[in-house]
């Protein structure tokens, strides 16, 4: 171990194969930022931008757990 300190990375990470290999790297965690705006800006209306949304939360979430 190279540090005690939680490490997160969030750079390009928009897919969930991206989350598996940075957790396999021993990443902590993930920051997503443009892949979380993606699907409100292309959504037909806001409630399903935001299941769109939430779809992709859990499954990034999941690759980590």
């Amino acid at each position: 171990m190279a540090t005690f300190k939680l490490v997160a990375v969030g750079f390009g990470i928009s897919k969930l194969e991206h989350v598996k290999q940075v957790a396999e790297w021993g990443a902590d965690g993930v920051i997503v930022g443009s892949a979380t705006v993606k699907p409100l800006g292309e959504a037909k209306s806001p409630e399903e931008g935001l299941k769109e949304l939430e779809t992709l939360t859990k499954s990034l979430k999941a690759a980590l757990i």
